[in-house]
């Protein structure tokens, strides 16, 4: 039996409470470490603002107003099968809901350079990009339907027929574009998710914005059954919040988390 002592807890918790000069993250770069978070830019340099307006750590994100530009936040990756029930969560916002293109979950394949976006929505037509198994909630402006959805995939391909135990929606599989939250997305305006991986492979996820019908508390927009995403990859938690044209509005982020327990044989 591997030693052991009573610390069986992985994670982190950043709530951005360090106030600090302006900084530029440089595109390209292997990341730039903010304590337990790695910070990736996208597509060109992202400045990186503290928000002093508002209660709490608030950090805000800006591209360089070109199509695709934003920031990656991610911290080390957990096993499902060793360090399950994983749970990771964010809040944050964004200045402008017409120019917008989000994931956040968690993502098998990371590049410290240059992040995929595992999921994109032109009108109707879904397109799964190279992240590995992946699972959690999607946002792209060029949708004929504009809403958060929750999406799950592996080796580029989107995870259509997954079964569902339970859905907003009343679903059965998580379909052709994902299961939508329900929210209207307004700017300025704070939205939280959380998403949970038990150790066969199940997930949760959960959404919460004041515009849904639950709007003081999170909802359950889907529960994913086991067999769909691969338990066994090693999923980093992730929050990447994009523009998907030249608008370049600003991102802004209360926290960000993830947790999972020891694995004592690794």
């Amino acid at each position: 039996m591997a030693i052991q002592d009573q610390y069986g807890r992985i994670g982190f918790f950043e709530h951005f409470n360090g106030i600090a000069a302006a900084a530029t993250i440089a595109d390209a770069t292997a990341g730039t470490r903010y304590n337990d978070v790695v910070l990736i830019a996208i597509s060109g340099d992202v400045a990186m603002t503290y928000t002093v307006d508002e209660s709490g750590g608030v950090v805000g994100f800006s591209g360089a107003a070109g199509a695709g530009d934003g920031i990656t936040l991610t911290s080390a990756p957990m096993q499902p099968s060793t360090n399950g029930v994983l749970v990771a969560g964010g809040r944050f916002k964004v200045s402008a809901a017409t120019d917008y293109q989000a994931f956040v979950g968690w993502q098998e394949t990371v590049s410290l350079s240059e992040t995929v976006i595992p999921f994109t929505l032109s009108g109707s037509t879904l397109t799964a990009n190279a992240a590995g198994s992946c699972v959690g909630f999607y946002y792209d402006t060029t949708a004929t339907a504009d809403g958060w959805r929750f999406m799950a995939g592996d080796g580029g391909v989107a995870s259509t027929s997954g079964g569902l135990d339970q859905a907003r929606t009343a679903a059965t599989t998580l379909g052709a574009l994902g299961v939508l939250a329900g929210e209207t997305l307004t700017a300025d305006t704070w939205m939280v998710w959380r998403v949970e991986i038990d150790p066969n492979g199940a997930v949760r996820g959960y959404f919460g914005d004041e515009t849904m019908a639950n709007s003081l508390s999170l909802t359950l927009v889907a529960s994913l059954k086991a067999g769909v995403i691969d338990q066994a990859a090693l999923h980093y938690p992730i929050m990447t919040l994009l523009e998907a044209s030249t608008g370049d509005p600003t991102h802004e982020v209360d926290y960000f988390f993830a947790k999972g327990n020891m694995d004592w044989a690794a």
